[in-house]
């Protein structure tokens, strides 16, 4: 008997949970499975194209890009469908937007003329409901996907509330969806001192980590660190934002406009986010919409409890009132509670960081750490028995 062949397909490798995830998936995968993965070009994609071992096939799609383009987005149609033609794959995997659907349609394009058809399995890392664009583009996409849907034999959440709304959004029937959380890696991290990042070492820490874009809600991040400057002046609060991207300049003229600068340190982006972590005293994510939230489960493994907005699957990986708090989104002020909250009592701090560790680091009931990458991989692996066994792949 064969090994079964998994094509993943990605839109680009790049920082951040996605492209990790499915990394690690395809390593993991290694050894059961003939894997290749497929993506876009992107500068940055070499850290992480080093994690796959030689026995993972890497191929570079040029025209594979995340902006939309018609010729280019038909070149990488077509060529996607030619590697598949010629790969022959008992499962194709695509992830994230843009791959999703170019990748989704090769795949039925391919399986015409196939003489085992591919079972095509989609994982968007999240959903694009709400927290990105306005109603008419959201009512697009919405459609965009419910066609594509037609084209997916299963579905990928990563938590059980990316799986809820997206299902309820009419995207694929609920028993298409299976809830794989993604792998997170909890090695420990050395934490640099105070003093090299220019804190005190009697101040109050509150740090976000986020690429500096729209949907993370660090604006609001900004305008809670300046409610609170104003209304508690007896909390020594230093604030830190942690990461890169193409609000930075817009969020630093905020900061300024505020009256905040001197209370907010920004980073800009840091390979060594995660150690950063370690000096904080409370973790915030104010985004807008979040699939899961790698960053407030690395904050709370260190002990750190988190103030997290209430979407999608945010509130999956925190507990309210256990190992944090939950607050709605794009209310500054309703995080600016929060955060004093936490600020203002010690123990109440000691008490949430305390279970957000144990809960960060538990084991699920096969004994793998919870939210590593081991449980995630290995909930895949027994996915994909599961679809083979039923489609009859793998066999010569």
């Amino acid at each position: 008997m064969s090994k079964p062949r998994v094509v993943h397909i990605i839109t680009r490798l790049e920082p951040g949970g996605s492209s990790r995830n499915t990394v690690d998936s395809c390593a993991a995968q290694a050894g059961s499975y003939e894997v290749t993965l497929i993506a876009g070009p992107h500068p940055e994609s070499a850290a992480l194209r080093n994690l796959l071992p030689p026995e993972v096939a890497y191929i570079e799609v040029q025209e594979l890009q995340r902006e939309i383009s018609t010729p280019r987005d038909f070149r990488a149609l077509m060529e996607l469908k030619a590697l598949l033609v010629r790969l022959q794959p008992d499962i194709v995997h695509t992830h994230t937007s843009k791959a999703g659907a170019l990748g989704r349609l090769a795949a039925a394009l391919a399986n015409l003329k196939a003489v085992k058809p591919a079972v095509v399995v989609h994982t968007p890392h999240g959903h694009l409901l709400y927290g990105y664009y306005g109603f008419a583009k959201t009512f697009v996409f919405k459609l965009a996907e419910r066609f594509l849907a037609n084209f997916t034999d299963h579905f990928i959440a990563l938590t059980p509330g990316e799986k809820r709304e997206t299902a309820a959004a009419g995207i694929g029937r609920p028993s298409q969806w299976t809830v794989v959380h993604s792998g997170v890696d909890f090695s420990c991290v050395q934490a640099p001192g105070r003093e090299t990042l220019g804190l005190g070492g009697d101040e109050i820490v509150i740090g976000t980590v986020a690429r500096l874009e729209p949907v993370k809600g660090v604006e609001y991040f900004i305008k809670a660190a300046a409610r609170l400057r104003e209304t508690s002046p007896a909390l020594n609060f230093r604030f830190m934002v942690i990461g890169g991207g193409q609000l930075e300049s817009g969020l630093r003229a905020l900061a300024g406009k505020l009256g905040a600068t001197e209370k907010i340190l920004f980073t800009g982006f840091r390979a060594d986010a995660a150690a950063l972590m370690g000096v904080l005293d409370v973790y915030v994510q104010p985004s807008l919409n979040e699939a899961m939230g790698r960053a407030p489960l690395e904050a709370q493994a260190l002990g750190i409890p988190a103030v997290v907005t209430s979407v999608c699957g945010l509130p999956d990986v925190v507990r309210d009132g256990e190992t944090g708090l939950i607050v709605p989104p794009a209310d500054a002020g309703a995080l600016a509670d929060a955060i004093e909250k936490l600020a203002a009592d010690g123990g109440l701090r000691l008490r949430l960081g305390k279970a957000a560790k144990d809960w960060a680091l538990s084991r699920n009931a096969e004994g793998l750490p919870r939210f590593g990458a081991a449980a995630m991989t290995a909930a895949l692996d027994k996915f994909y028995n599961a679809i083979l066994k039923v489609n009859g792949a793998g066999e010569n």
